[in-house]
């Protein structure tokens, strides 16, 4: 098994400066503090009693700084069995009642679940290229109000989702871009 190498460390909420064990795994590039920060600044009350979902999870650091700020429920789908098994011992270590680990594609997961996400956590490797292909199918899964997060690499050129969601915040650091999008109520639509 890969070893932990880094951690990071969660920045708010019941488990504030815990820190969280990073696998040496290639591709798996947690997001940064200063990133997370903001990003969680943008949705400030938008997290408490929410149902959250980090696709492509990777290190966690965005799926359990949400459980850490009272997301109702959390979903961490990691494809890396090793990864996802990581994450399943942090949920453990760190008694995450309301988190659930899913060992499984990020596409597979959206195929087979029924229920809406209040917010979505997407941020693929970089190198694999799904950002576009999994925006395109959560969009319709996440409900009105509700968030999708794209992280990705400042050069990587992405469609603008659909007239009833708005780029709610974005920021770019160093070779890295972070959007927020706000999905609409319906009858924004045009």
């Amino acid at each position: 098994m890969a070893k932990s190498k880094q951690t990071i460390r969660i920045i708010s909420g019941t488990h504030r400066s815990r820190r969280l064990p990073v696998l040496d795994v290639a591709g798996l590039r947690p997001t940064g503090d200063r990133l997370r920060e903001m990003l969680f600044n943008w949705l400030q009350m938008d997290i408490a009693g929410k149902n959250v979902v980090d696709l492509c999870a990777g290190s966690g650091a965005l799926g359990f700084e949400a459980a850490s700020r009272g997301a109702k429920s959390v979903v961490l789908v990691e494809s890396n069995n090793q990864v996802a098994q990581q994450l399943s011992q942090i949920k453990n270590d760190f008694k995450f009642d309301n988190v659930q680990i899913f060992n499984q594609s990020a596409q597979s997961y959206l195929q087979s679940m029924s229920q809406t996400i209040d917010v979505v956590f997407l941020d693929p490797p970089f190198d694999a290229n799904l950002l576009q292909e999994l925006s395109d199918l959560v969009i319709q899964k996440v409900s009105n109000n509700g968030y999708l997060y794209r992280e990705s690499a400042i050069s990587t050129k992405l469609q603008n989702l659909p007239n009833n969601w708005q780029l709610f915040r974005q920021k770019t650091a160093g070779q890295v871009k972070i959007e927020l999008w706000l999905k609409l109520n319906q009858n924004h639509e045009e």
